[in-house]
C-alpha cells in the first residue's frame, strides 16, 4: 500500500493506471476506521482495479459547537487497517491543501440538505458536498463507495454527482452492524457501557416498524407514533426525527410506496445516532 499526503503525488501515481484504462474506486473516510469502512474497501477491491481510501476529518462539515476537535483520530491504526484490506493507496490530504487561504467555494444541494439531519445541522451537508465535489474533481475516480448507514448523505451526494455531471458511479454498500444491531459508527466510541442497550433499541424498533408499515400501507402516522413511544420506553430521551420518506426526494410520505425509507436520529446521552431501514 502506498501512503500519499499531497494531491500532486496522488495524481502522479494515478496517471499510469488511468492511462491504461484501469478503473479507480474511491472510499472516503474520516478515519477512526471500523468494519463499515472496511466493507467499502472490500467492495471496491472486487469491482475496481485501483482502490484509494482517504483519511480526512473534514472541518467544513462541523459546526462550531460540534466535535471536530475531539473526533477520534488514530492514523497509525487506520493505516494498518487500510493495509489489512489491501487498499492500494491511502490518501491523507491536509485541510490547508484542500481549502487553502482564501478558499470561498460552496457547493450545496439545498432541497435535500435542509431536512432530517439538516434541520439540526444546517451547515453540515454543504460542508460535505463542498469537500466531496472538490475531491471527486481532483481524483476523477470511476466510482465512489458510500455506506447506506448515512442514508441522507448518500442521497445528497448522488444528487450532487448527477447535477454536476461528474462521470462516475455512486455505489451504495449495506450498513454493517454490531451483534446487537447497532450500526457501526466512529461515534459509537462515545457511548458508555450502560448506554449500549438504549442505542441498540434504535435498529430493533426500526426493524419492528418496517413489516407493520408493509402490512398496513395507510397506517404510517400510527406506526410512527408507536415507534416514538417504543424508543422512549427503551430509554431514549430525545428523538430528532423518526420518519418514513421517499428514498430519492427525502420527503415524508403518508402512504407506503416503492423505495420508501424509514429513517431516524436519536440522542443517547451526549451521542447522536442515526439509522435507517428499507420499507
Amino acid at each position: 500500500m502506498i501512503v500519499i499526503r499531497s494531491t500532486a503525488e496522488l495524481r502522479r501515481v494515478l496517471a499510469e493506471p488511468r492511462a491504461q484504462g484501469k478503473s479507480i474506486g474511491y472510499v472516503p473516510t474520516m478515519g477512526a476506521l471500523h468494519e463499515g469502512h472496511l466493507a467499502l474497501v472490500r467492495e471496491a477491491k472486487v469491482r475496481d482495479d485501483v482502490v484509494v481510501a482517504s483519511i480526512f476529518v473534514n472541518p467544513l462539515q462541523f459546526a462550531p459547537n460540534e466535535d471536530f476537535d475531539t473526533y477520534p483520530r488514530d492514523e497509525e491504526r487506520d493505516l494498518a487497517l487500510c493495509e489489512k484490506v489491501a487498499a492500494d493507496i491511502a490518501w491523507l490530504p491536509t485541510a490547508d491543501e484542500l481549502f487553502p487561504p482564501g478558499f470561498g467555494l460552496t457547493v450545496a444541494v439545498p432541497r435535500l440538505s435542509g431536512v432530517l439531519c439538516g434541520e439540526g445541522r444546517p451547515t453540515h451537508f454543504a460542508g460535505v458536498t463542498t469537500e466531496m465535489s472538490k475531491i471527486l474533481i481532483l481524483l476523477a475516480p470511476t466510482a465512489v463507495y458510500l455506506g447506506e448507514k448515512d442514508f441522507q448523505q448518500l442521497v445528497v451526494l448522488r444528487a450532487m454527482v448527477r447535477d454536476l455531471g461528474l462521470p462516475l458511479e455512486v455505489r451504495a454498500v449495506p450498513t454493517v452492524r454490531e451483534r446487537d444491531g447497532l450500526a457501526l459508527s466512529s461515534r459509537n466510541a462515545y457511548l458508555a457501557e450502560a448506554e449500549r442497550p438504549v442505542a441498540a433499541a434504535l435498529f430493533r424498533v426500526l426493524s419492528e416498524l418496517a413489516p407493520k408499515l408493509r402490512a398496513d400501507t395507510g397506517a404510517v402516522a400510527a406506526v410512527l407514533a408507536e415507534g416514538r413511544a417504543a424508543l422512549t420506553e427503551a430509554g431514549v430521551r430525545r428523538i430528532d426525527y423518526l420518519e418514513l420518506v421517499d428514498g430519492e426526494t427525502l420527503e415524508p410520505v403518508s402512504t407506503v410506496g416503492s423505495g420508501n425509507r424509514l429513517v431516524a436520529a436519536i440522542w443517547v446521552g451526549s451521542t447522536r445516532l442515526i439509522d435507517n431501514v428499507a420499507v
